[in-house]
């Protein structure tokens, strides 16, 4: 196949569909290419599609696409493939939800209502409707900084251009009810207030998700019942819903609706009956898709905004704790921390000063952000109580009274300190966390006395054990993550299989492993983190 490009024998184009917005791109010529640069023919604005996707190739009398070394692949009708031959309709996807791409053949046809209102108007109203529709293709790309309320102003001075009514006005749903957004009159000036409207038509469009159009409300005897009209003098009334194109399958009408575009007149207007309702049905319906996609791009912001502030809060979570390992003239200690979430409510630290390697190990209740904030909170109470000398019962009963006059047993946390002498004296306080596993040649066993957690009562009282670890000793420390972690059958993992795997050469690096493998491979339901503490020989 020839890199040069041509002009292909026969009509072919795409319908580009992304996040509801769709837009028709004739394939022109052959090589046709399809990414995010600026360079390819069908340019689409994603960041999840890779500069140049995959192009289009007509070769044999028919349309072919190939992937070209995209990070996500292309897909047609939901098949990978790295070349496939195109028929008309079928589906194109690159990994990316949300976006789709049809291929059609033949002369290109834009179904969207934007190309509707050109089809459909009369003659006198196509340069009107032709400069609308070229403004609302412009408000919903990409990069037009455009904001909603520009488009709500521009889409009500067309509107009150084709019905000549006095004033419009757009109303939005929100949790609180119905909001009003914007409002013109036919001056173009402003309008704030929306005071002797048709409560009743616009409620009646919202909860019905169907038009209200009365051209002569004096000429209707069905709405000489509608004081809001009556009182009001209103004449001319126009309610059309803006229906949103995503609806859950099973949700009521008046569900599917985003708000309401409402014009009126105190006038009889002659323009309102020459124009067709189709002509007001594609306007809403364009509105409608304007702000779903503003909607949708704000989400997406947001999301990101969250996800950036979490990998942020993650990386100071990470750059709190020790390093993954930590030694000292006669001791070690080798951990890590696996979290559920983007930050979790585990962590460990370490301590050396110059006459004791100190360990903290701690699982504060719950998962996210409230149980990270919480464990930070302990994991610097900690590290400033045995900076300052202070021992190990009194750190943590200085802790658990800051926290229950704090958090006063709406949060809690286990945890065990270790602390190991260089003689070997080892002091280990367990505050309603999972027994530490002690092995001393070769022979296991658990520390399985202990108190409280800390942050449930203030007046608890913390005792610490002591033993002494002999050189090549250790001492193991886990959360219940590692425990509690279950198999498919609902079997939990227990602390035999930790106790077995304590004694290789690199117990985190297997009892990790074993745990991953134990679950399936499938993703963690609560934190997990295990710490070894070794007296050196």
């Amino acid at each position: 196949m020839s890199a040069i490009a041509t002009i292909p024998s026969k009509q072919a184009s795409l319908v580009i569909d992304m996040a509801g917005q769709r837009r028709s791109v004739e394939i022109s010529r052959t090589p046709f290419t399809i990414g995010r640069s600026e360079d390819a023919d069908a340019t689409i604005a994603d960041v999840r599609v890779s500069r140049l996707h995959a192009r289009l190739f007509y070769e044999d009398g028919a349309y072919h696409i190939q992937d070209t070394g995209s990070r996500h692949g292309t897909f047609v009708n939901g098949l990978r493939c790295e070349r496939s031959r195109l028929r008309s309709q079928d589906e194109i996807s690159f990994g990316v939800p949300g976006l789709r791409v049809i291929f059609h053949e033949g002369p290109m046809v834009d179904s969207s209502a934007s190309m509707l209102l050109t089809r459909i108007a009369s003659d006198s109203d196509v340069s009107e409707l032709e400069k609308l529709r070229l403004f609302l293709e412009a408000a919903r790309s990409l990069g037009t900084g455009l904001v909603v309320p520009d488009v709500l102003r521009n889409m009500l001075d067309y509107a009150l251009r084709l019905t000549k009514a006095e004033r419009g006005f757009v109303y939005l749903r929100e949790k609180q009810g119905i909001a009003l957004a914007c409002g013109v009159d036919s001056k173009g000036l402003p309008l704030n207030q929306d005071a002797n409207v048709s409560r009743s038509v616009i409620q009646e469009a919202l909860a019905s998700a169907a038009e209200f159009i009365a051209g002569d409300t004096s000429k209707q005897s069905a709405l000489a019942a509608r004081q809001s009209i009556v009182l009001n003098e209103l004449r001319t009334i126009v309610a059309i819903p803006l229906r949103s194109e995503r609806v859950s399958e099973g949700a009521q009408a008046g569900h599917a609706v985003q708000g309401v575009l409402y014009m009126d007149s105190h006038l009889a207007t002659r323009n309102l009956s020459g124009v067709s309702p189709e002509v007001l049905r594609a306007l809403a319906a364009e509105c409608a898709a304007v702000l779903e996609s503003a909607r949708l791009m704000e989400s997406e912001q947001v999301a990101r905004q969250y996800r950036q502030e979490m990998e942020i809060a993650a990386a100071i979570q990470r750059s709190l704790s020790s390093e993954a390992e930590v030694r000292c003239d006669y001791a070690t200690v080798s951990g890590k921390t696996i979290s559920c979430k983007e930050v979790g409510g585990d962590f460990f630290d370490t301590h050396i000063s110059a006459d004791a390697l100190t360990v903290i190990v701690g699982d504060v209740s719950g998962k996210g952000i409230s149980a990270a904030l919480l464990a930070s909170v302990i994991h610097g109470m900690f590290y400033a109580q045995i900076s300052g000398g202070a021992r190990l019962v009194d750190a943590i009963q200085a802790m658990n009274r800051f926290l229950c006059s704090r958090v006063a047993g709406q949060k809690y946390a286990t945890l065990m300190a270790a602390q190991l002498k260089p003689d070997g004296h080892l002091e280990i306080v367990n505050c309603g966390h999972v027994p530490g596993i002690l092995v001393v040649d070769g022979a296991v066993s658990q520390v399985k006395d202990g108190d409280l957690p800390v942050g449930l009562i203030s007046s608890a009282e913390f005792h610490s054990i002591t033993t002494q670890l002999p050189p090549g000793a250790r001492l193991g420390i886990i959360t219940d993550g590692i425990s509690e972690t279950e198999n498919s059958g609902g079997a939990e993992f227990g602390l035999s299989k930790v106790e077995e795997l304590m004694s290789g050469a690199d117990p985190v690096a297997a009892i990790l492993g074993a745990v991953n493998t134990f679950s399936g491979h499938a993703e963690a339901q609560d934190d997990r983190t295990l710490v070894v503490l070794e007296r050196l020989p």
